[in-house]
């Protein structure tokens, strides 16, 4: 049985940890976690595979704020393709499977108080099913104790903290080198060389946008973008915070990519801000 494969480019990986990973502050953690995009799937696979629209799973927390500690929680996703089982019990194919990346910091303190909030809720309906001798009450119950860590990852995953950037994802594979250049040119013009970092997936070009300087409507953005990129399908601020992680493969033969790194120097790394 071979085992995943995930980390492409290890300097990749690095330079995004450098200059697109903010420090986490004393209540933040890192979150990533694996998905399955079942459209990169055709139909005898989806019915063989039984793997949904997107699941989400392999979910991991990183606590340390070090590039050593980071770059191990990106290896421990290479495991033995059998470690991970789809609904029919088959390993999830490699070609369907992308790392993502919260871009936005976890509020871990928020994620607890929200875990706090959702124990008692089950302590409560436990008490309440032992009381009223529901033995259907109960069973529910102690099913959602067994299924806390699971809830936890949950939450933790949307409770976000320190958001550096706003990502607005085009979505169109076929962008030409002139169309690219025209909207970075006109991104850096607005809002400063060094606050624009563009990456390559599979699917696109996520136009990430420092928080920090967008004074007006992200729509506006999205629509500039759309408009130097008619073939794209869509053009969205990508609310859910999830990225493909540079240097890694996505699906397995694309190595997701910051495609502007001469507009990052010393000054604007991440690391120690």
């Amino acid at each position: 049985m071979t085992n995943y494969k995930f980390l492409a480019d290890e300097q990749e990986l690095r330079f995004f940890w450098e200059y697109g990973i903010p420090t986490l502050k004393p209540n933040e953690v890192y979150f990533v976690s694996l998905s399955c995009r079942n459209k990169q799937l055709n139909e005898m696979e989806r019915e063989f595979y039984k793997a949904g629209r997107s699941e989400m799973f392999a979910k991991q927390q990183i606590r340390y704020d070090d590039w050593s500690v980071f770059l191990q929680h990106i290896k421990r996703f290479e495991v033995r393709q059998d470690a991970y089982l789809t609904k029919s019990g088959k390993p999830y194919p490699q070609k369907s499977l992308v790392i993502y990346w919260n871009l936005a910091n976890i509020d871990a303190y928020k994620a607890m108080k929200d875990q706090m909030n959702h124990l008692a809720e089950i302590m409560g309906s436990l008490t309440d099913a032992a009381l009223k001798n529901s033995q259907g009450g109960l069973e529910e119950g102690y099913y959602k104790v067994r299924k806390s860590f699971d809830t936890a990852q949950s939450l933790f995953a949307r409770n976000f903290g320190h958001r550096e950037w706003i990502d607005f994802d085009c979505d169109a594979e076929d962008i030409t080198a002139g169309q690219y250049q025209s909207v970075i040119d006109h991104l850096n013009a607005d809002f400063g060389v060094g606050n624009v970092m563009a990456i390559k997936t599979a699917g696109g070009i996520h136009f990430l946008i420092r928080k920090s300087v967008v004074k007006i409507n992200p729509q506006i953005v999205c629509n500039y973008i759309l408009g130097r990129v008619p073939q794209a399908k869509e053009v969205v601020r990508n609310s859910n915070e999830m990225l493909p992680l540079p240097g890694t493969w996505q699906y397995e033969n694309h190595v997701v990519t910051v495609m502007n790194k001469e507009n990052f120097s010393e000054k604007f790394t991440l690391r120690g801000k």
